[in-house]
């Protein structure tokens, strides 16, 4: 027998997961508390330690509901540029650069970068949110050596510290919005780098 999940529980499970992603963005990890979560989603304080007993749990839901995985490339853009590995590439890393330049983006990555290297919740996190840039590259960067367009020897963990790398350097260091030009400009450089 399938157990049914109360449509209450989840408004209210969302409602505070949504209210620790605010409370984070506007003010930082450290602002992240059951209280403070408690009085923004408008639920009891008990029933945020219900979901989340330790501080911790509250804090990594709130930086992973940050970090949702990056969409697949639609297939009707895929059928109408033929499957372009190039075209897929930009499309997947301007869809990047979009949530990067989103404010959510820029305090959910400094909580989990400066944490990592001090908690293994945040270094799992860290570790997943590489793997999703390199997963949603792994497509296009197959079709790409197989074209001849990419070294066989280029992975996607590779192709992804060289496009993604500059891009959160231009964002986050230099403080400069991204563009769809900005990240054909690096797409382009990574693909005569290692063609």
């Amino acid at each position: 027998m399938r157990e049914r999940t109360d449509p209450r529980l989840v408004r209210s499970r969302e409602a505070m997961v949504a209210a620790a992603t605010e409370l984070l963005t506007e003010s930082g990890l450290e602002a992240v508390t059951h209280q403070a979560v408690a009085a923004r989603a408008g639920v009891g304080r008990a029933t945020v330690y219900r979901h989340w007993p330790g501080l911790l749990d509250l804090r990594l839901a709130a930086l992973e509901s940050g970090m949702p995985p990056l969409p697949p490339m639609p297939e009707e853009l895929r059928t109408a540029t033929g499957g372009d590995p190039r075209t897929e590439l930009v499309h997947r890393l301007s869809v990047l650069a979009e949530r990067w330049d989103d404010e959510q983006a820029g305090a959910v990555l400094a909580a989990i970068l400066g944490g990592s290297r001090h908690d293994d919740g945040m270094r799992r996190l860290r570790e997943s949110l590489l793997n999703q840039i390199a997963d949603a590259l792994r497509p296009a960067v197959a079709a790409a050596v197989e074209r001849g367009q990419l070294r066989s020897d280029v992975t996607p963990e590779t192709f992804a510290m060289a496009t993604a790398g500059p891009l959160f350097f231009e964002r986050f260091l230099a403080g400069n919005r991204l563009g769809r030009d900005t990240v054909e400009i690096v797409v382009d450089a990574a693909l005569r780098a290692w063609a």
